[in-house]
């Protein structure tokens, strides 16, 4: 038994000698997520070109950059008054058009939605672009589709995968909570 259990240990030890890593078989040329991250910029910039195309052609408006992946221009300006805050309920309405101006949710459809301040759920566009606003204006926003619907559109499939769209908004009221 002794005899037994000396020629296991010392096969153990021995087995262990000589140890070497295992190479890898394929060694990839880009991550899957740097092949994400190129074809993101690429999207964006094909995105920020419609844009700035309708922009362009859109001569009634002067639209402003708000560096947070939409521009916005103001269709009725309030010089007075605040802006909502972290926690204030707003009311509004909207209406959301293509960049070659189909309708794609008119405001009659979507009705008057009310929305808490940066603790409810709302595409990133809409969440910021609310904060810009006071009673009684409305506003033009043209959100790329990194701030509005995203890669996948909306529910009902009307808003298809990375649209950018517009979004026309009238803030109606302003509750403090």
């Amino acid at each position: 038994m002794r005899v037994s259990i000396f020629f296991l240990c010392f096969v153990f030890l021995y087995s262990c000698k000589d140890l070497e890593p295992r190479k890898p078989v394929n060694l990839p040329k880009k991550s899957e997520l740097q092949q994400s991250i190129e074809l993101n910029k690429q999207l964006f910039g094909y995105e920020q070109e419609l844009i700035e195309q309708y922009i362009k052609l859109d001569t009634l408006y002067s639209y402003t950059n708000s560096h947070k992946g939409f521009w916005y221009s103001y269709i009725h300006k309030k010089e007075k008054g605040v802006t909502p805050v972290k926690g204030n309920t707003v009311t509004f309405e909207q209406e959301i058009l293509a960049l070659d101006g189909t309708v794609l949710y008119d405001k009659d459809r979507i009705g008057q939605r009310k929305y808490v301040v940066d603790k409810e759920h709302i595409t990133k566009g809409l969440k910021e672009g609310i904060k810009l606003m006071k009673v009684g204006e409305e506003m033009k926003f043209i959100f790329s589709s990194f701030v509005a619907f995203r890669m996948n559109g909306d529910n009902e499939g009307i808003i298809r995968e990375n649209e950018p769209v517009i979004c026309k908004l009238k803030l109606i009221e302003i509750n403090n909570n």
